[in-house]
């Protein structure tokens, strides 16, 4: 009985997992002389039209609408960019993703009591699968995808109230087939939510594409799809049959997708294992954090990609990265039979992990002697390619936050109607007044001193109005007294207030109500390594 009892939990926690995730499978494989070309662009936004650079928005607290750039009759959203390939390279693989969370056409939040409500207003009604696209010199045509996820059929909570799905589509032989290659490609009506949801709503679709160019080195390219919930407990992933040329210099490239993650919350991280070291390295670049890698923009390498329109910064819960693994963990992985493992992590910042591709380029003279093959598997092949997928548990420091669902159900007493109802508690403590940093010598106001000046004042009750700078966010009260703690060891004296809008805890290390002079002061503090993401915000000022 015994063994019969643990084999079902087994099981069961086996069919549990298959409703939350997806497992990824390698879509296809190339050897060719050329290079890949990924664009792509946001579909929610907090404008129809404008480009959002601010990157202290969060999209949970922003009321999410579609963005709609051509105002088509029948179009209810859309959004473009541009691809450019060499002239005289020719399309090898092409694939269309689309990704959004659509648990309700509308979502609304108001205040009910000492509680914020998150309200579902309607069914969805439009179908995932299907898309418009519009390519160059061409007009709308539809485009059903393959469904990859549907969190429809999710258990978890992060998972149910969120509703995030991914579907792709093989556009190969349509972008081969059309006589202009180069130009504006314009994606229309991919379903989401707009307004608020839990968690933050957001949407956004990516074209990757591989071309063949006689004049680009020898490249072994794959990809892969798939779906995973990351949060506190982490997700491996490992790409078993992953295998690139033994003892020969190598450049690799990643790109990978993800939805929701946000561009102010940190500790959400990629790391890819070095097997020499046997140990996983984290990566990041100019433009992406090692501890905030996925931060709602669109990069290529340490540029943000803006051939697009509208060309935000902050994408809002999208994300699209393509980065250079460094040069001592190439030579580690050519010279590895393992394959190739990705860890990806978050203490702060749900997302979900959709896209995952991986180039490598070889040295000059394995080019001359290899000789040139592209192989694209069958449907049988793929289904066998089943890639390992580990839960990793992460122990960090205090200062992480915990990925907790801060959001409770409200009771059925609360419930006038069938549609799902959230609640998020209002702070009622008044927490101490914080301590005024001593003034210090001013200096000319910058664009960013601006930026802070000029933005919308956040309200938090019982809290002094001023400028207060903040040296970490944590959704865990616990875990903010942690961090508090720590900085009374080096003498930093510091409050913490919690934000109705998103109940997080905010530890502040000084206020005042000239924001010139707490600028100043915040540069000098950035110099501490811990201090060094440390920002103002402009609280109760009207």
């Amino acid at each position: 009985m015994r063994l019969f009892y643990t084999s079902l939990c087994f099981l069961f926690g086996i069919s549990l997992y298959a409703q939350n995730s997806k497992e990824f499978t390698r879509v296809n494989e190339f050897y060719i002389r050329g290079n890949t070309q990924v664009i792509g662009n946001n579909n929610l936004s907090k404008h129809k039209s404008k480009p959002i650079d601010a990157t202290d928005e969060f999209n949970d607290e922003t009321k999410m609408k579609y963005v709609d750039i051509d105002d088509a009759i029948t179009t209810y959203n859309s959004s473009s960019a541009n691809l450019t390939i060499p002239e005289g390279a020719s399309i090898k693989y092409a694939a269309l993703y689309w990704t959004a969370t659509y648990p309700t056409e509308k979502g609304t939040k108001v205040a009910k009591g000492n509680r914020y409500v998150y309200k579902q207003n309607g069914d969805p009604t439009h179908d995932v699968q299907e898309v418009q696209l519009k390519i160059p010199g061409g007009s709308y045509i539809p485009i059903r995808g393959d469904l990859i996820y549907d969190g429809k059929q999710g258990t978890v909570k992060g998972v149910t109230s969120s509703r995030p799905y991914t579907c792709y589509k093989d556009i190969t032989n349509l972008i081969k087939d059309n006589q202009t290659i180069n130009g504006t490609y314009i994606v229309a009506n991919i379903a989401a939510t707009q307004g608020y949801i839990s968690g933050g709503s957001s949407a956004g679709w990516m074209l990757y594409v591989i071309y063949e160019n006689d004049k680009d080195p020898l490249q072994y390219i794959t990809t892969y799809n798939g779906f995973n919930h990351v949060n506190k407990k982490g997700v491996e992933i490992n790409f078993g049959n992953f295998k690139a040329p033994e003892k020969t210099e190598t450049k690799t490239a990643l790109t990978v997708s993800a939805l929701e993650g946000d561009s102010t919350l940190k500790k959400d991280q990629i790391a890819i294992y070095y097997p020499e070291e046997q140990k996983y390295v984290t990566l990041d670049n100019g433009v992406r954090a090692s501890d905030n890698f996925f931060n709602s923009s669109i990069t290529i390498d340490n540029t943000y990609y803006t051939d697009r329109t509208p060309n935000s910064k902050n994408t809002l819960g999208f994300d699209i990265a393509k980065v250079t693994v460094p040069n001592e963990i190439n030579t580690s992985i050519a010279n590895n039979n393992s394959g190739f493992k990705l860890q990806f992590k978050t203490r702060a910042d749900r997302y979900y992990i959709y896209f995952v591709a991986f180039q490598t380029t070889l040295n000059k003279s394995t080019t001359d002697t290899e000789a040139i093959t592209s192989t694209t598997e069958t449907k049988e092949e793929k289904e066998e390619e089943i890639i390992e997928v580990v839960e990793v548990v992460t122990l960090e420091e205090p200062r992480e936050k915990e990925v907790t669902e801060v959001v409770e159900i409200s009771t059925p007493k609360e419930i006038e109607v069938v549609e799902e109802k959230e609640e998020v508690a209002i702070p009622q403590e008044k927490p101490e007044e914080p301590k005024i940093t001593p003034k210090e010598e001013t200096t000319s106001i910058d664009d960013t001193l601006v930026k802070i000046i000029d933005k919308k004042p956040t309200k938090v009750p019982d809290v002094l109005r001023g400028y207060y700078i903040i040296s970490n966010v944590f959704s865990s009260k616990t875990n903010a007294e942690k961090w508090a703690n720590k900085l009374k060891g080096k003498n930093i004296q510091s409050n913490i207030f919690r934000r109705p809008e998103n109940n997080f805890y905010y530890v502040s290390i000084g206020n005042n109500e000239d924001p010139v002079l707490l600028y100043e002061v915040l540069k000098k503090m950035r110099k501490d390594q811990d201090l060094k993401d440390a920002w103002i915000l402009k609280i109760n000022i009207q």
